[in-house]
């Protein structure tokens, strides 16, 4: 029987996808929080603090799911 989760370029592929991903995912919440940036300047709110607090931690989380993949992978 055939262990395909031991064969070496298995692993290096899956790797590159979930690394690709979550590099994609980071650049997604950049985005979006620039997009947050800007939304403040020209719609000032009672929750405008909120929602770029949301974004900041966001950004961090998607941080954070790069190094770890990076990482552990």
């Amino acid at each position: 029987m055939i262990d395909i989760f031991n064969i070496p370029i298995l692993h290096y592929f899956l790797k590159f996808i979930f690394v690709t991903g979550a590099l994609f995912y980071l650049i997604y919440t950049f985005i979006m929080f620039r997009q947050i940036q800007v939304m403040k300047k020209t719609l000032i709110t009672s929750f405008s603090s909120g929602v770029s607090l949301l974004g900041l931690l966001n950004l961090i989380l998607a941080a954070f799911v790069v190094f770890s993949f990076w990482t552990t992978l």
